[in-house]
């Protein structure tokens, strides 16, 4: 049983650690990765805070000339929506990228063709990761070839093939198009300080460069260029600052970036710092849980090999000759598990992985850290499971182990006990947390979102159809099976935070609102409730000087109807009469508070929502499929629908509850494993004591009670210290939710009462076994 349950634990051990790896690692593969900073803000105006990880055109060239710590700056911008013409072939893209031309002096992605100092140095250039130049163009060459996208009314040149983007860089694009290709004119418009485009900053420091003093000779050095943009808002920054508010250059180191759970966006990929916090708290549970098993069958079955350690004694055999043979068979058990988990890892990977919903590669375990985790587990396991139980043998007095009179009494038999007590309290804890991570979910699911989610179906490309977008809405509603259909440029868990900065007139107040553009059909649609007011119609006529806001927008603007409400854009330079008051939905996930947003009249835009009959997604999907052909050739179809994006948000805590789930099995197995064996010892070492007590007259029940009993005690204990350290841990977790469940009383009790029948079941299958003995059988000998 010992080798069993070391199996398992290293097995969960070698997977939980090999994840934690491959997710902490992420970037490192950078040669610079340690100079490398990724350009962020931090920024508070009035009643918002915003953390933002896109940065202001002009930031690059400025901290390069102004900053001489910095040895080389890059830029990153993006297009979205766009589909790429090769011939007679189409393939849509959510992200079109560009880079600046020194991107490769920063970055060491491998090039497999095309000189890195100049594949990126002309206008309507691009190169290709390997894997998406073969979906272009096969097993051709595409070097020289053209590449059209419509969209940006350009052709690009194939300068260079990449090989494929590693799978631990935060930064993930199939292709990279020069930066120079963005027309000047574009740049100009969005070059104003205070302008935070679709573009990401990066730089590289020279070596020594004191990381602590630069970050705030950084966060000073775009001041006076900040002030300038404040003026236009009739502000000075020492004015901005005594009011409150705050705007923060900040570097964001590099190697960070993946697990920052504060600067991050749906651009880029992120992981969850948290989460493997957690994991590795587990991982060290079910590693010390299989060490206490091993000390305590090793010290209680040490009494069978009582004999042999006297004989030996007797022979000749010195104290530290004993402790290193007793070493040496606990290293031979390790290595025995290690190679058994090992190969359970190597069939059972894909079953692990499609269960955690997690992707754990065979490769990721051939990497420095998990090669020294493998090689160090057997020697970390003897020397925390070996070392006691060998001192305590290796001290038996041979005389008395001669005549077989060793017993397991006072002090080892509390320690015994206290090893189990501490099984049982990490069990509790891995239960409690597990029920709790399922309960939230629940919880999060069961919210109003203050929308109707379900029967939703969206097109997430409808910029493709261009001028034919009204005539293609028009065409499905035209089906019975659609019931509405409304354009937008958000939706609820497809919203890109776009915001702008907003004055009430004759108010020196001045607020950032996240800013939504909706056609008059989206009420209906997504089936939102108007507070006061009305939504936009037709009827009324122009509605383009019109808007409406969410109810945390008025509260927050001490609005309390509408009458007489207007508001002006900065950003538009435009006003806007207030219409309605919408109530608040949630436009992002229930992890975060409400956003406070304004809506504004457009009729075309980037998402056709469209509302179908309740078990009609098939036919209207083959609808949507026929006209989209019809009115868009080339262009491929991307759609999805809303409950199940929305849903998809929660998709870590889904997976982190998978995983304390299954580790909790395996921990509570673990411990079962040991608990079984230890009953075993117990019942063989009062068999002659049962065997006498039913000669007596004892009954089953009094034997199963007197055998039970001292189990059920630890199990209680364990319970009474588990509590407090679950009800800390659960609640630390749900700080991350802005709307969270109720630590409710019946999640520790049916922890307790899980912990206290597994006890029981495993303990009392050995005890009931000897119990029921034929006390003949017991005293056959005396």
């Amino acid at each position: 049983m010992n080798i069993v349950s070391l199996t398992l634990g290293i097995a969960a051990i070698l997977y939980i650690f090999t994840y934690i790896f491959h997710q902490s690692g992420f970037d490192r593969f950078h040669t610079k990765s340690e100079r490398i900073y990724r350009c962020v803000a931090d920024v508070k105006f009035g009643n918002t805070v915003e953390k933002l990880t896109n940065s202001q055109i002009p930031l690059a060239e400025t901290a390069l000339n102004d900053l001489p710590e910095v040895e080389a700056a890059t830029r990153l911008f993006y297009d979205e929506k766009v589909n790429l013409e090769i011939e007679n072939k189409c393939f849509y893209e959510n992200i079109f990228w560009y880079a600046e031309g020194n991107f490769f002096q920063i970055f060491d992605f491998n090039l497999l063709s095309g000189d890195k100092n100049t594949v990126l140095t002309e206008p309507n250039t691009i190169i290709l990761t390997e894997n998406y130049s073969k979906q272009l163009f096969g097993i051709e060459n595409p070097i020289g070839k053209i590449i059209k996208v419509k969209e940006l009314q350009n052709s690009f040149r194939v300068t260079g093939i990449l090989e494929n983007i590693p799978a631990n860089s935060h930064l993930q694009f199939k292709f990279l198009a020069s930066f120079k290709s963005i027309p000047n004119e574009r740049l100009k418009r969005m070059s104003d300080w205070g302008n935070f485009a679709s573009l990401y900053t990066y730089l590289l420091l020279n070596e020594n460069t004191n990381i602590s003093s630069f970050k705030k000779k950084y966060n000073d050095f775009p001041n006076d260029y900040v002030n300038g943009m404040l003026k236009n808002l009739n502000l000075s920054l020492a004015q901005f600052a005594r009011d409150g508010n705050y705007f923060d250059h900040r570097l964001q180191p590099l190697n960070e970036i993946y697990l920052d759970p504060v600067f991050s966006d749906q651009i880029h990929k992120y992981g969850n710092k948290q989460h493997l916090v957690i994991l590795a708290i587990i991982a060290l549970f079910i590693l010390i849980i299989a060490c206490l098993n091993f000390i305590n069958l090793s010290t209680a079955f040490s009494s069978l090999r009582a004999k042999e350690i006297g004989i030996k004694k007797v022979i000749g055999s010195s104290k530290n000759k004993l402790i290193v043979q007793i070493l040496s068979e606990t290293f031979l058990q390790c290595s025995i598990a290690l190679i058994s988990a090992l190969v359970i890892l190597f069939f059972g990977l894909s079953v692990l992985n499609q269960f955690t919903d997690i992707d754990i590669e065979y490769q990721y375990f051939y990497n420095t850290y998990s090669i020294l985790t493998i090689l160090l587990i057997p020697v970390v396991i003897t020397a925390m499971a070996g070392i006691y139980p060998a001192i305590i043998i290796s001290k038996f007095n041979p005389v008395v182990s001669l005549k077989g009179n060793l017993l397991n009494r006072g002090a080892k038999l509390y320690m015994r006990n206290g090893l189990v007590a501490f099984q049982f309290i990490v069990f509790i804890v891995l239960v409690c947390s597990t029920i709790l991570v399922k309960k939230q979910l629940l919880f999060l699911r069961s919210q109003n979102p203050g929308f109707n989610k379900e029967n939703v179906l969206i097109v997430k490309n409808s910029r493709q159809l261009k001028d034919k977008r009204l005539i293609f809405k028009d065409e499905l509603l035209k089906s019975p099976d659609v019931l509405s259909a409304s354009y937008t440029s958000a939706l609820p868990s497809m919203f890109d935070d776009a915001s702008n900065m907003f004055q009430v007139p004759n108010s020196n107040e001045k607020v950032i609102l996240n800013r939504i553009f909706v056609d008059e059909d989206f009420e209906k649609t997504l089936k939102i409730e108007i507070a006061e007011g009305s939504f936009f119609t037709e009827e009324r006529g122009n509605e383009n000087n019109n808007a409406l806001v969410n109810r945390k927008a008025a509260e927050m603007l001490g609005w309390r109807d509408i009458q007489d409400k207007v508001i002006y854009d900065f950003n538009y330079r435009k006003q806007y009469n207030i219409i309605g008051i919408v109530e608040d939905f949630n436009i992002k996930s229930f992890k975060e508070e409400i956003l406070p947003f304004i809506i504004r009249k457009e009729a075309q835009h980037d998402y056709l929502a469209v509302r179908i009959q309740p078990q009609s997604a098939v036919s209207v999907v083959k609808l949507i499929e026929e006209k989209w052909k019809q009115f868009n050739m080339k262009s491929v179809l991307d759609y999805e629908f809303l409950d199940r994006s929305f849903d998809n948000q929660y998709k870590a805590e889904v997976r982190l509850g998978k995983m304390v789930g299954l580790f909790s099995f395996i921990s509570i197995l673990i411990a079962c494993f040991g608990l079984f064996g230890l009953v075993s010892f117990i019942a063989n070492r009062k068999v002659k004591e049962i065997g006498i007590r039913k000669v007596n007259g004892a009954k089953v029940s009094e034997i199963l009670t007197m055998l039970n009993k001292d189990f059920i005690k630890w199990v209680v204990i364990a319970f009474v210290i588990a509590a407090p350290i679950a009800y800390y841990a659960m609640n630390k977790w749900l700080e991350n939710f802005a709307y969270k469940t109720t630590l409710s009383w019946w999640i520790f009790a049916l922890a307790g009462v899980l912990a206290l029948g597994i006890a029981l079941l495993t303990v009392s299958f050995q005890s009931w076994k000897a119990a029921t003995r034929n006390p003949v059988e017991a005293l056959r000998y005396e």
